[in-house]
């Protein structure tokens, strides 16, 4: 079994990609969670990231954030 360790935390800079291009490639935003989401009902880690694109916080899936600047 792969253990996947997911080293993100509130106040990095990610990058944000759209699964499905429908949100015409890419934006940036910042996390607001504290840590990861991870319980039985998410089959994928999550955080909540303050989009710039949208203007709003939105949960975030681990396949689709890359962190481009990590908080100190």
């Amino acid at each position: 079994m792969l253990n996947y360790q997911w080293e993100i935390k509130r106040g990095d800079l990610v990058k944000i990609t759209s699964p499905d291009g429908v949100e015409g490639g890419h934006s940036y935003g910042i996390v607001m969670s504290e840590e990861p989401f991870a319980d039985q009902l998410t089959l994928f880690p999550a955080v909540l990231v303050y989009s710039f694109l949208h203007g709003l916080a939105r949960q975030y899936y681990s396949y689709s954030v890359q962190i481009v600047s990590a908080a100190s």
